[in-house]
């Protein structure tokens, strides 16, 4: 039997920005108050005088000078917006305008769709004062890893797996350990007794970072809902439970490029193997420019599918150079995200660049907005080239 839990995880827990998402098409109270305070960035070029307004008599409420620090941090997580350490100068991002644009025009399913995909490209570690040594260490890509574990987890995880297990990830590598070890925990709720939280109180900073990342990853209860349903772990543990809405699962799955749940039964790699590493940048303008860029279109965005054919017995994905990737180095290719994110590490590949080699993805990480690059290293031989093209021929067909 294998070992319970698969990994030892450290203590030390996700930590995001303390405020809500600024959710246009939210009528809550706490939405509508952060879509005002965002909207009070995009009216302002000098961050010392939008500063000013909000401690004068003109503001809707008065916020403190630290308060609007803490504002803009948050939006920065969400790719709307920068201030460059250093300067007085607020930057709207591209994506920033094309969020805004979306709520002039009403136009929830692109305004959904800009959020979400500005949320997948956000690294754990952010872009400046790490939270503690793990999250500068981490290269997790937080809020893809989260809709991934969704969609592996029946489309719902419990408060409890989050605590005990998931927030507790911060390495792209730890992401499968982590999937399985909550399937077998469902499967056998008496192992939660292994598995401790990794502070020693529930309230305070531990819950109310947990629960920003939930309202962050929902965008403010527009993708995401919840209930107090009876928890399977016992009395002790919290009755609530957080869900993708149905509505809304079509949409993520575009913005991941998966075209369903995985099958837990199957031998092949979980959805959550196919989220890539963060990439690292050299300086706050770089970053931001990734967070930030512009945001392909929900109509235009359609991912480029990945013909399979069986290959000795398994199954290979059969990619052309030009349309699928671009080749990056001997053992490396490059690609929009789209497309190769579809791919999942322990995969096998055939190229067309290539005839002699498949070959196995050892890793994927970002290193763009729109651009993924993945590790390869050379598997089975190919000992004859017509077998290869034959392949590309059913591909096409």
């Amino acid at each position: 039997m294998t070992s319970f839990p698969r990994a030892v995880r450290p203590l030390d827990f996700w930590r995001v920005n303390s405020y809500g998402y600024p959710c246009f098409f939210n009528e809550g109270e706490r939405s509508q108050d952060a879509w005002t305070t965002l909207l009070s960035f995009y009216d302002y070029q000098k961050y010392d005088a939008l500063k000013d307004y909000w401690a004068s008599k003109a503001s809707p409420w008065r916020l403190s000078s630290n308060a609007v620090e803490s504002w803009k941090a948050t939006f920065e997580e969400f790719g709307l917006l920068y201030v460059e350490s250093g300067s007085n100068r607020i930057s709207i991002t591209p994506a920033g305008a094309q969020l805004r644009d979306a709520a002039d025009r009403s136009d929830q399913t692109e305004f959904a769709w800009i959020g979400l995909n500005l949320l997948l490209r956000y690294p754990l570690r952010g872009p400046r004062r790490p939270k503690s040594e793990t999250h500068r260490d981490a290269d997790l890509l937080l809020y893809r890893f989260w809709f991934t574990a969704l969609l592996d987890l029946e489309g719902y995880i419990w408060w409890t797996e989050l605590e005990r297990i998931l927030c507790r990830v911060f390495q792209t590598s730890e992401g499968q350990d982590a999937i399985r070890d909550i399937i077998a925990l469902r499967a056998n709720p008496t192992l939660l007794a292994k598995v401790n939280l990794p502070v020693a109180q529930r309230a305070g900073a531990f819950y109310n970072s947990l629960n920003q990342v939930v309202v962050h990853a929902g965008m403010n209860h527009l993708l995401l809902s919840g209930d107090d349903s009876e928890c399977p772990y016992g009395v002790g543990e919290p009755k609530r439970r957080v869900f993708v809405k149905r509505d809304w699962l079509g949409m993520i799955r575009k913005a991941l490029s998966v075209s369903s749940v995985s099958d837990h039964c199957h031998s092949g790699p979980l959805t959550v193997a196919q989220v890539p590493s963060a990439p690292y940048f050299q300086d706050e303008v770089s970053y931001f420019a990734y967070l930030g860029g512009t945001v392909t279109s929900f109509a235009a965005a359609t991912p480029t599918p990945i013909a399979t054919v069986d290959f000795q017995g398994e199954r290979v994905f059969v990619l052309t150079t030009g349309k699928h990737y671009e080749v990056d180095s001997e053992l490396a290719i490059r690609g929009a995200i789209a497309t190769l994110c579809q791919l999942a590490k322990g995969q096998r590949l055939a190229l067309s660049h290539d005839e002699r080699w498949t070959y196995i993805i050892e890793q994927k990480e970002l290193i763009s907005a729109k651009l993924v690059r993945i590790r390869i290293r050379r598997a089975r031989p190919i000992s004859n080239p017509a077998i290869l093209k034959t392949m590309w021929a059913k591909a096409d067909g």
